[in-house]
């Protein structure tokens, strides 16, 4: 029998189920937001000064306008990723869908797999923030795309300030999240 034994909550971390819905969250929201801060959602590919256009302009600043909008068309059908059949507004709902999914997913199954002990390394502080900053992304994880669903679903534009600020929150939550776990030691019993 050994008399030396590695503190439990370094050994033990999360479970491999719990790794890979953590990696998949991580992935789809990045995708996500990727997705989404390159989307045009009004599909308007008119460049600034469109609106001076016309028989007052030069002829150079209309091909300049010219150019400019079939630069962002083309720009436009490389989303295109099925041929016409999938856009880059579709994949943007798709990945808000399996964001939500896992967002409902997360909690329960946290309920049933249980969560490690606290590392050691995380003083009493960082405990407190860190299980109101995972409640609150895991909350976030909700409440952006479903926010994303009624802009959308509505064409209610009152749905926006909900949307931009869940963002905002994410992001503040996000911070703190990593704040807390990028430690080498914190980060390894997730990875």
């Amino acid at each position: 029998m050994s008399t030396t034994t590695e503190p439990v909550s370094e050994t033990r971390g999360y479970r491999p189920s719990q790794k890979v819905l953590h990696w998949l969250t991580v992935a789809a929201v990045g995708a996500q937001f990727a997705v989404g801060y390159n989307l045009d959602l009004d599909g308007e590919c008119d460049p600034p000064g469109e609106d001076r256009s016309g028989g007052d302009t030069s002829d150079a600043f209309e091909e300049r306008l010219d150019r400019l909008e079939d630069r962002c068309e083309a720009r436009a059908d490389d989303y295109d990723l099925l041929g016409g059949g999938f856009d880059l507004a579709e994949l943007h709902l798709l990945l808000g869908l399996t964001v939500l999914a896992l967002g409902v997913v997360r909690p329960l199954w946290r309920k049933v797999a249980g969560l490690p002990p606290w590392s050691e390394h995380l003083s009493a502080a960082d405990r407190r923030l860190v299980h109101w900053t995972e409640r609150t992304l895991l909350l976030l994880l909700v409440v952006v795309p479903v926010s994303g669903l009624l802009l959308v679903g509505t064409g209610d534009d009152a749905w926006l300030p909900l949307h931009v600020g869940a963002h905002v929150a994410f992001f503040v939550a996000l911070a703190a999240h990593l704040f807390t776990n990028l430690r080498p030691a914190i980060l390894r019993r997730m990875l």
